[in-house]
């Protein structure tokens, strides 16, 4: 009786997975060189919102004391930055200038608004967004701006 009670509650798990789509994403893109005075690499902020929820996906910034540019990715910093404790999963060092790819967890979500949002300090700040459908689309592009290059991104279901 155990054995078969264990038997279906396996079957049960194994039907279940199949229900739930998890995806990821791998989105790609440069960091321009700018040539102005004192050069100071970027924050970088990724993230998803679908209607009045946010997920965080990436984040590079400095860490410690010296931290206090954060607040210049705007939008970011108004919809999770401010409020999210477990952001420091998704962070990294900031990155000076050069083409970086990055893969990024999406969970269950299917339909989004994708945002990149690049500040750097006393420099130029830049937020770009594109409408993500994972039922209608694989391959998404966004052109580049001020801060950020042109940023590629490729659904892996």
């Amino acid at each position: 009786m155990r054995s078969l009670f264990k038997t279906s509650m396996l079957a049960a798990t194994l039907s279940f997975a199949g229900i739930t789509h998890a995806a990821s994403m791998e989105v790609s893109f440069d960091i321009p060189q700018v040539t102005t005075g004192k050069y100071a690499r970027p924050y970088v902020a990724i993230w998803a919102e679908q209607g009045k929820e946010s997920k965080p996906l990436l984040v590079w910034h400095l860490q410690g004391k010296e931290d206090k540019w954060l607040k210049d990715l705007r939008r970011w910093w108004r919809k999770i930055g401010r409020y999210d404790a477990h952001v420091d999963s998704l962070t990294g060092a900031t990155k000076g200038p050069g083409h970086y790819q990055e893969t990024l967890d999406l969970g269950d979500w299917s339909e989004f608004t994708l945002y990149v949002e690049a500040a750097r300090e006393n420099g130029g700040r830049s937020l770009v967004k594109t409408k993500v459908d994972l039922n209608s689309a694989t391959q998404y592009s966004i052109p580049a701006d001020a801060e950020i290059g042109p940023i590629q991104i490729s659904i892996n279901p």
